[in-house]
């Protein structure tokens, strides 16, 4: 395991946790005392799942729903738009004053 945190969770409670750095397959990290393992190349910047998600939950990340989830995810697996359904509200239209 590394000493440098490679994961971030923004807010107590979130399900997701934001990667710091490049992580590579299989690197085990701890997380409040917990070990999460990639289960695939990360880059900088994306989401993981803390725990393991089920089909309709909403997750969370700053302590606000993001979206639902639309796959099964498991601990340690990129959450994007393959696995996860956007929550956030559409303010405006390309093309609209």
């Amino acid at each position: 395991m590394t000493a440098f945190p490679s994961l971030l969770r923004l807010k107590t409670g979130d399900d997701v946790l934001i990667v710091t750095r490049p992580v590579p397959q299989g690197e085990r990290m701890l997380v409040d005392g917990d070990e999460i393992i990639a289960q695939q190349s990360i880059a900088t910047g994306f989401k993981v799942a803390g725990r393991d998600l089920s089909v309709g939950e909403l997750v969370l990340r700053l302590g606000m729903p993001i979206g639902r989830v639309t796959a099964p995810i498991d601990r340690g697996e990129v959450v994007h738009v393959h696995n996860l359904e956007s929550q956030y509200l559409r303010t405006h239209r390309r093309g609209e004053v």
